[in-house]
């Protein structure tokens, strides 16, 4: 059972039974932190990893097609020209895809979820003027608490799933059995490998249905519902139970709006588009 008394102990044990995200992913994380950062460092640490190299030049190379642009080769002038706010975006996906891979093999569900609650969340964001990157690393990591229990007790989160299909309770069978919640272990997790605040925040509270005390928040909240509404992956499990109007109304969401019904259209339609490797699942983490 997880401590409630000495949570920091309790998540350095979690997280060191956890697999790491791949050490040129810490790397990137920690140049990203460093207000001096320069394109140059950033761009020559990417290189020592393909994939991380390949997404950040296939982004830029997007961009530069738009413009009737020969395609870029080098990951420095990639890197400059979609900013550092979108590296920081591919390094936490890439980052996430491998942990998850490492961690527990055909979880296809858990990732897709995740996936489909980022780009929701990313989209919302950019809709309502916000930091669209930290909406979808707060949308990606929403759910690494219920990977964390998943994985260090599987059995008895089994059960807790099981429980919670019967009756939507998620949260309150997790507290019953494990001591926590997947919402706090989570935060704690994104703590521990120094993420933003703000996103640190949004994840502790993406099931409250209190009012958010910022817009991240809120759009994390109405994400984490929308994914299931659109039925991103396809599941039986992707059931609306409660939307919170606070939230919506913080951001000021009208769902009949022409500009709302073409944000839902975007994320149906990249969903579909980046989740074409995953794997339907034979079950998965509900909730």
């Amino acid at each position: 059972m997880l401590s409630q008394i000495d949570p920091a102990h309790e998540i350095s044990r979690l997280a060191a039974a956890l697999p790491p995200f791949p050490r040129v992913v810490h790397e990137l994380l920690e140049l990203l932190r460093n207000d001096e950062l320069s394109i140059e460092t950033l761009a020559r640490v990417a290189r020592n990893d393909p994939v991380i190299a390949g997404q950040i030049l296939s982004v830029a190379n997007q961009v530069r097609r738009l413009r009737l642009q020969p395609d870029l080769g080098d990951p420095f002038a990639a890197t400059s020209l979609i900013g550092l706010n979108r590296v920081r975006q591919i390094v936490i996906s890439a980052g996430m895809n491998r942990f998850v891979e490492t961690a527990a093999g055909n979880i296809a569900f858990f990732y897709g979820h995740s996936l489909a609650v980022a780009i929701v969340a990313q989209e919302l964001a950019s809709l309502h003027e916000l930091p669209p990157e930290d909406a979808y690393i707060a949308g990606i990591l929403h759910d690494i608490g219920q990977l964390c229990f998943h994985i260090s007790a599987p059995e008895l989160y089994r059960e807790v799933l099981e429980r919670a299909r019967a009756d939507g309770r998620l949260i309150e069978h997790e507290v019953a059995a494990l001591g926590s919640n997947h919402c706090l272990i989570g935060s704690l997790l994104a703590e521990h490998w120094h993420l933003p605040a703000e996103v640190l925040r949004a994840i502790a509270t993406h099931h409250d249905r209190e009012a958010p005390e910022n817009r991240l928040q809120a759009v994390l909240m109405i994400a984490e519902v929308l994914a299931r509404a659109l039925d991103l992956p396809p599941s039986p499990d992707n059931r609306v139970q409660h939307l919170n109007p606070l939230a919506c109304d913080l951001l000021g969401i009208d769902f009949a709006a022409p500009a709302m019904q073409d944000c839902l259209g975007r994320c149906r339609a990249r969903f579909r588009y980046l989740s074409s490797g995953i794997k339907p699942p034979a079950s998965g983490l509900p909730r």
